[in-house]
């Protein structure tokens, strides 16, 4: 750890898991209760009255329903549109680099590492002129805070995963992802300010991986679980960068909509419904900061 750091928070109740190990688990357990898994796409939400009656799918299936949620990820407005909806949410481009930490800065040992202060990456003045040629000043001056990584895999893996959004990127959801050629060297050189280790890797980078996805979101970074417009119509989603943690609450707030089952009494922060409390969009007004790392 950097001699510059002059203080920490260790958070003890805290940890990672594997986001496809646990949609696959919860998928397993789905399927054991009887659910059917289509992958399809649907193209038609079938109104009557006001209220849901079934939807369509891309392959011709009709499929009569009385309710439906949304939980479309990115996509939640092109399906909010099928029902002449908007939902009030955003994307957010985000990118993650894995690679192998081939000198062992990262103990396997380690939690999780964020960097909560600005910082100034470290380049030659060399690097400085092909990065202004390219336009990319953005990487020159100083840059904002949370680049974070942490271990990847097993006691043997050399892997760790870092992430640092020090370009924010709000784009209609599309694929594939805008690149960012630089990304995963930028990122190395920056958890050097935390791990002076890292700074071992600006000669010779080493090998890595650069992917990402979307964070959809709304503006104060708060989950939609509950009622659309729509009689019949739910939504699941918004949940910006921190799915693993909050999608099976959501889940279970949603689910209790749709079964008209009973409520906790922090039910109504996750609706739309909040939007409609003068108070609440004052607040809005006046936001600062929405825990997004």
């Amino acid at each position: 750890m950097s001699e510059r750091a002059v203080g920490a928070l260790h958070v003890r109740r805290a940890g990672w898991l594997s986001a496809q190990q646990l949609g696959a688990y919860l998928l397993e357990r789905a399927r054991a209760e009887g659910l059917e898994f289509l992958p399809r796409r649907v193209i038609e939400v079938e109104v009557r009255k006001g209220r849901v009656a079934g939807v369509a799918l891309d392959d011709g299936t009709r499929i009569t329903c009385g309710a439906m949620v949304n939980a479309a990820g990115p996509m939640l407005n092109r399906v909010a549109g099928l029902l002449g909806e908007t939902l009030p949410v955003y994307s957010e481009a985000h990118h993650k680099v894995g690679f192998r930490d081939t000198l062992g800065v990262v103990p396997r040992h380690a939690g999780l590492l964020i960097w909560n202060d600005p910082q100034r990456v470290e380049w030659s003045p060399e690097e400085r002129g092909h990065l202004t040629a390219e336009g990319r000043d953005d990487l020159l001056g100083e840059m904002p805070i949370s680049c974070h990584g942490r271990p990847e895999g097993g006691a043997g893996s050399p892997w760790v995963l870092a992430l640092w959004e020090y370009r924010r990127i709000v784009q209609e959801p599309a694929w594939p992802l805008p690149e960012d050629p630089l990304y995963g060297e930028v990122v190395i050189r920056g958890l050097a300010a935390m791990l002076p280790g890292m700074a071992a890797y600006a000669d010779r980078m080493p090998q890595r991986i650069v992917d990402g996805g979307y964070y959809t979101k709304t503006i104060e970074n708060r989950p939609l679980a509950g009622p659309m417009q729509t009689e019949g119509a739910f939504v699941a989603g918004a949940l910006s960068g921190f799915g693993i943690m909050a999608s099976c609450g959501v889940a279970e707030l949603v689910a209790a909509h749709v079964t008209g089952g009973p409520l906790p009494e922090h039910a109504p922060a996750f609706t739309l419904a909040r939007y409609d409390d003068s108070v609440y969009r004052r607040e809005l007004e006046n936001l600062t900061e929405t825990g997004q790392l």
